[in-house]
């Protein structure tokens, strides 16, 4: 029953996917991160506030301050393809 109310949950509240694609082999920099949010037009808050990070911790990635080890920053690096997953280093 739990894993139900989650699932209806998330249906309401989809996180916002990137809106570029993510990288294959190599991770992209803080800078190219900015520059991919500004072509397509996207907002880095809005990006933020749609999957439950503050924008203070999604900027603190982009910038580099905050450096994805573990815990949100490290699932914000993952999400921004700015760290690869477990499963694209093992490719």
């Amino acid at each position: 029953m739990h894993w139900l109310i989650s699932n209806l949950s998330a249906d309401r509240n989809p996180a916002m996917k990137v809106p570029y694609p993510l990288p294959n082999r190599k991770p992209y920099t803080g800078e190219r991160v900015k520059e991919l949010f500004r072509a397509s037009g996207t907002a880095i808050s809005a990006w933020a506030e749609a999957n439950n990070y503050t924008r203070h911790q999604v900027y603190m990635v982009i910038n580099g301050q905050f450096k994805g080890c573990r815990g949100a920053s490290h699932e914000i690096a993952l999400k921004l393809g700015m760290k690869l997953s477990v499963e694209q280093l093992a490719a």
